[in-house]
């Protein structure tokens, strides 16, 4: 298995009143379906949150593209958003 791929993600999050339904990252946990609606709309699954300090929140996630599913590591603000999506199994 290949080695986790590492990405620091700066976009500007959406005000809430936008996008009603959002979620900060630091208040994702283990098992979360989400959606990445600000970085291209990928779907992930939350396998880990970590904060670091009051700034930055680290987020293992699992994704599939291709038939193939892969873990991630990335960074975010600790204001940056996500939205849940529907509990679904990642085929």
């Amino acid at each position: 298995m290949e080695s986790p791929t590492v990405s620091r993600v700066e976009i500007h999050p959406a005000p809430e009143t936008e996008a009603p339904g959002l979620v900060p990252v630091g208040a994702l946990r283990s098992g979360d379906p989400i959606t990445d609606v600000n970085g291209g709309g990928q779907h992930y699954i939350v396998l880990e949150s970590k904060k670091l300090g009051e700034s930055c929140v680290v987020l293992e996630l699992e994704s599939k593209a291709n038939d193939q599913l892969r873990v991630i590591e990335a960074s975010f603000p600790a204001d940056y958003v996500m939205s849940l999506t529907p509990r679904h199994p990642i085929l």
